[in-house]
């Protein structure tokens, strides 16, 4: 396969295809400009034009170094000295290893081979298996690679802080190497899950998780929001442009690569080998063997200087960092409870009690909890009857359902405790739903579902007090979360990040998609305020991500920031806070990493709050009750500039 890949790469693009490509990479580029897309976006689609991808460990996505700080017990993202220099590729971080750079290039006299800076590359296999060791599949290649059994163990990725000091020139000269995406958005990457024996290193320490620099206080997780935010921070907004001409741009070859000591081998760059012209066939495999092991350059997409990012773009302010301030208007009164509130369009929809909006569109609902025990689907404008189905839990009622993003797989809850999995189907004219499966293992009726198609995951929740993951894709059992002390009440998945939030009783927790508890507040001293309804935020997957909102059987809003346990936040809190001890296998408070904080309580609702969503646009928080009053809350004047 790679023997075509390069082949069919060395010949020209058709011109269709490459005015295309051209025109997709100038509004990636403008949309990065202007700030309407994140740094993370917009490597990642650069990337991906470059034909770079995960299904390719010989071209995995390129990520850079960002930090040259990995000492500071506190990350200062207002110091320029914090940062790597972008404008200058990783051999060059230092003035001596610029120097030992030129001086190989100047001294190389090969008739054969033409002169280059680095023998060694940015990115190659090698180096993706490197630092994706601790997670499987890469840890059985990477034992592939060396021969059946982990690499010796004081070469294995152990330390952020080492790894740096050897990429950045500091020790090694034969060492260059870049980030990969998961540096940005993947904490799991860090720890060793799996208890994989990684050997001893020659000082007797043996190797485990990777050592992190002290500002991350012990944790990938702080780690990693720490690391994307230095990526997303002015500074790096100010510079990336420079990084890109290094990987992607100008700079990348002929002159401008010279100058900027930036020349690898000539067998890494597109187009520089014709391998069909290659006829001694021990020429040919050694040739595929260089470009497969030891690392290929991006394709070049841009000729000239790229353009610098603007970091004047105004965010509008989060309605939960500033709830103090909220405040409120009834927008909506129907007859029935608000069940959910959608935003579509610069409209905002809801559902009645038993019904569920249809994505895409949302221009029908589904609905259930009919004396005959049947499922409908009805047009939202006029309430018109589209179809109906029958018998899908036997004679059990249907209890809850979920619809993927896509409007194509529907779940359903039942009392006799099943999840089951139905795809929407057309026969002619008709829709059917055509059972995939039925998924058993809860006790006791299903009281919530959700579905995530970003994250391919089904969460159910149960009167047996269990939440249950289940795989979208092979609709298999993943996990079960530690059993609550009461009957689930809530669930929702954001779709951006992949945090669970689930409320039981009165108990509140947020976990990782994986299933890991991060925080865990009991929300309310009269335990009758059961939790009814949890929303979190999807304007950013970086940014004020830490914000959730609880809606209550008393009527109150509450709205909840998450701390890590060593901020100050958490410190000036810990005596105010009631929180509990958790009720479970393990999962007791004082050893989560998380605290979940009260900013405010929004008393207006007279009624159970049932629905509640914050729209991508910040602009309000909505909140629906059982007696059909939906409220907007939002940011009115400018009292909250201040503080």
């Amino acid at each position: 396969r790679l023997d075509t890949t390069i082949s069919a790469s060395s010949k020209q693009d058709s011109g269709e295809g490459s005015r295309l490509f051209k025109v997709m990479a100038k509004s990636f580029s403008k949309r990065w400009q202007s700030g309407e897309i994140t740094n993370f976006q917009y490597l990642m689609h650069l990337n991906t034009l470059a034909g770079r991808g995960y299904s390719d460990l010989t071209q995995y996505p390129v990520f850079p170094w960002v930090l040259a700080d990995y000492e500071s017990d506190n990350l200062d993202l207002s110091n320029p000295q914090s940062f790597r220099k972008l404008d200058k590729p990783m051999g060059c971080q230092t003035e001596g290893g610029e120097e030992e750079f030129r001086k190989r290039y100047e001294s190389w006299d090969d008739p054969d081979v033409p002169k280059f800076h680095y023998g060694s590359h940015y990115s190659s296999a090698g180096i993706v298996l490197f630092y994706l060791l601790r997670l499987p599949p890469f840890s059985m290649e990477n034992q592939k690679l060396q021969g059946g059994q982990f690499d010796h163990a004081d070469r294995l990725f152990n330390s952020v802080k080492d790894t740096w000091t050897s990429a950045a020139g500091k020790s090694n000269t034969s060492d260059v190497k870049e980030l990969i995406p998961e540096f940005y958005y993947l904490p799991e990457f860090l720890e060793n899950r799996f208890n994989l024996d990684l050997g001893e290193k020659q000082s007797g320490e043996k190797v485990g998780d990777v050592v992190l620099p002290p500002w991350a206080k012990g944790s990938t997780r702080e780690f990693i929001r720490k690391h994307r935010e230095a990526l997303e921070s002015d500074y790096v907004s100010e510079n990336l442009h420079h990084w890109i001409d290094l990987i992607f741009g100008y700079k990348q070859r002929g002159k401008a690569a010279e100058d900027a000591v930036n020349v690898f081998y000539h067998y890494t760059y597109e187009g520089n080998v014709d391998i069909d012209a290659v006829s001694d066939p021990t020429m040919k495999a050694s040739i595929l063997a260089q470009i497969n092991h030891f690392g290929q350059t991006p394709k070049q997409l841009f000729q000239k200087a790229h353009p610098q990012r603007r970091t004047d773009r105004k965010i509008p302010p989060h309605p939960l960092r500033y709830s103090t301030y909220l405040t409120h208007q009834e927008i909506r009164k129907t007859a029935s409870s608000v069940s959910q509130i959608v935003t579509y369009n610069d409209k905002i929809l809801i559902a009645a009690s038993n019904s569920l909006l249809k994505p895409v569109a949302y221009s029908e609902y589904i609905s259930w909890g009919f004396p005959d025990r049947s499922l409908r689907i009805l047009t939202y404008d006029q309430d018109r009857l589209q179809s109906t189905h029958e018998n899908l839990h036997g004679g059990s009622q249907i209890q809850c359902t979920g619809v993927s993003h896509d409007g194509n797989i529907l779940t359903t809850g039942g009392d006799d405790g099943v999840v089951a999995v139905w795809r929407f189907v057309k026969d002619g004219i008709r829709r059917l739903l055509r059972m995939e499966k039925a998924l058993c293992a809860h006790t006791a009726k299903i009281t919530c579902i959700y579905v995530s198609q970003p994250y391919s995951l089904i969460v159910s929740g149960s009167d047996d007090c269990s939440v249950i993951l289940w795989d979208l894709t092979g609709l298999v059992f993943v996990k079960q979360l530690p059993r609550f002390p009461a009957s689930v009440s809530a669930l929702h998945v954001n779709n951006l990040n992949g945090e669970i939030l689930t409320g039981a009783g009165v108990l509140f927790a947020v976990w990782s998609v994986n299933g890991d508890c991060l925080a865990v507040v009991n929300t309310s001293q009269l335990p009758s305020d059961l939790i009814l309804s949890v929303a979190s935020t999807t304007h950013s997957d970086w940014q004020d991500t830490n914000w959730y909102v609880t809606g209550h059987q008393s009527g109150a809003v509450k709205v909840w920031k998450m701390v890590h346990c060593t901020s100050d936040e958490a410190a000036n809190n810990k005596n105010k806070s009631p929180t509990t001890t958790y009720g479970g296998p393990g999962l007791d408070v004082q050893t989560l990493e998380y605290r979940l904080i009260l900013q405010k309580v929004l008393k207006s609702h007279k009624h159970p709050v049932t629905a509640l969503c914050i729209p991508p646009d910040l602009k309000q928080l909505l909140s629906g009750d059982a007696n059909g009053h939906l409220f907007s809350w939002s940011l009115k004047d400018d009292s909250f500039k201040g503080s």
